[in-house]
């Protein structure tokens, strides 16, 4: 993941569209803080929730 200041972004192409999310840590989970249009249903979930929808959907993720 790569950092910024206020945390990770996570990049993710899909055929149909791409987007970014914002990623922070809080205790020891990732949660998402900010995401864009497409990817707003994100906020608040946990990394491990959203990373088995993405994989189903076989979208490609690029952190940073």
């Amino acid at each position: 993941m790569t950092a910024t200041a206020h945390g990770k972004v996570m990049k993710v192409t899909a055929p149909t569209f791409h987007d970014e999310a914002l990623w922070r840590k809080r205790g020891s989970k990732w949660t998402c803080i900010s995401a864009g249009p497409v990817l707003h249903w994100m906020i608040g979930k946990p990394y491990h929730e959203v990373s088995r929808y993405i994989e189903r959907k076989g979208w490609r993720v690029i952190w940073g």
